[in-house]
């Protein structure tokens, strides 16, 4: 079943690895307005209280003078600060802000653009791409039961194993970069930062790997990770994220980086939209639940309803060679019956043959043959005689004397069996 795993809300906040956890809502401070393909007028640098000056603070070669909040508007709900971060003062600034579906959760779709006054470096923070993984007996399962019936075998369309956020540089940005008509040769310089736990269902990775544009220039592409953990019935889901962002220059790759990095780390999320957010996600994630259950007990469904079939047309197939068998053998028992039948009426014509050509052989013998009533037996006499008897004096006809005359005895007076002649149809 294809659970649906909450995404972590400061993950879809676009550049959200190291998102200030804990921020009152009155130190939020409104960036000024710039809309997509601007540049915002130098500002006067935040107050050393603010959230955002520390991860200012932070980089010595970026001194807080050196930077201005920028604020990232939601255009769905009114230009409403979503969040802001801090980029460096005189860049060119270009931003879109959408929004993914995946079933009814909206992913915010974040792009933005920062290119140097002299375009010698820039730098690039793409959409937040997500991924789902399900591993254990039951997602087994089903996998090996959704093989069987020849479809995806995929609990979503973007299943992918979590990896390492170099591993997933390479291997799957840096590909997809390349469709994009943004090819990187000379790949080197892969880095991976120690992972960090947030909570034992959630861990950061942050990974890198350089390369060489066509036109020269120096790229860093850096993914961002989170990756979600959630155990349940011994299945374990995994809803992770990735926030990719390239970094390019013409010279001095760090230096431009530096600039990513300040920028990543000083993101600062607007409350009320981050409440805001919650509540739609609360109820998308519901009606993806739901829709999920469906789908599952449809799946369940049709691979009940595939077994049945299966099983009817196995019944079926077993009772059509049970039949064929069946009409085999009362087609083979026929043949043996008239087999016999036709061996029987050959014995008997043979025996008939037998019998006539003996009927013949003792007329030519001017013998017949007598068969005594009480036993069976049967006797040759010569011919010329009426009456044939046998003396009541053994059993075995063979070995008893036989009398013939022309003048009947009177059984009264003598203790003789009369024997009778057989016709030609008796013989």
């Amino acid at each position: 079943m294809q659970r649906a795993s909450p995404i972590p809300l400061l993950v879809l906040l676009a550049f959200g690895a190291c998102i200030v956890a804990c921020i009152d809502p009155r130190s939020f401070l409104p960036p000024p307005t710039v809309q997509d393909g601007g540049s915002a007028p130098t500002d006067t640098p935040p107050p050393s209280d603010s959230p955002s000056a520390p991860a200012a603070a932070s980089s010595p070669s970026s001194p807080a003078a050196t930077h201005r909040l920028l604020g990232i508007l939601d255009p769905e709900r009114n230009n409403m600060v979503a969040f802001a971060l801090k980029v460096p003062i005189g860049w060119e600034a270009t931003q879109s802000f959408t929004r993914q579906w995946d079933g009814a959760v909206a992913i915010p779709q974040v792009l933005l653009r920062l290119r140097s006054p002299d375009g010698a470096a820039q730098i690039e923070y793409r959409p937040i791409i997500t991924h789902s993984w399900s591993e254990g007996p039951m997602t087994q399962g089903l996998r090996q039961q959704k093989q069987q019936m020849g479809l995806d075998t995929r609990m979503s369309t973007n299943e992918l194993e979590p990896m390492g956020a170099a591993a997933y540089a390479r291997q799957v940005l840096i590909p997809r970069l390349a469709q994009e008509g943004i090819v990187l040769t000379d790949l080197r310089n892969e880095q991976e930062a120690p992972e960090d736990r947030t909570s034992a269902q959630e861990v950061n990775r942050r990974g890198s790997v350089d390369g060489t544009l066509p036109n020269g220039d120096l790229a860093r592409v850096e993914c961002r990770i989170r990756v979600n953990v959630q155990q349940v019935n011994g299945e374990t889901y995994y809803a992770w994220s990735v926030v990719p962002s390239i970094t390019q220059s013409k010279s001095d790759l760090d230096a431009a980086h530096a600039h990513t990095r300040i920028a990543q780390d000083s993101i600062i999320p607007n409350p009320e939209w981050k409440r805001l957010e919650q509540d739609a996600q609360q109820r998308g994630q519901q009606a993806n639940s739901d829709v999920s259950r469906r789908q599952h007990e449809a799946t369940m469904e049709s691979i009940q309803r595939s077994t049945d079939a299966m099983t009817a047309g196995h019944n079926q197939r077993m009772a059509d060679i049970q039949r064929q068998g069946d009409a085999n053998t009362a087609r083979y028992n026929d043949r043996m019956n008239e087999m016999d039948r036709s061996h029987a009426a050959y014995q008997e014509r043979s025996a008939s043959q037998d019998r006539q050509h003996e009927y013949r052989i003792d007329g030519i013998r001017e013998e017949s043959k007598y068969v005594d009533p009480t036993t069976g037996e049967t006797v040759k006499v010569a011919d010329g005689y009426d009456n044939v008897y046998r003396a009541n004096n053994g059993t075995d006809l063979g070995n008893t004397t036989i009398l013939a005359t022309e003048a009947p005895l009177d059984p009264q007076q003598v203790d003789w069996q009369q024997l009778q002649r057989l016709s030609q149809q008796e013989y």
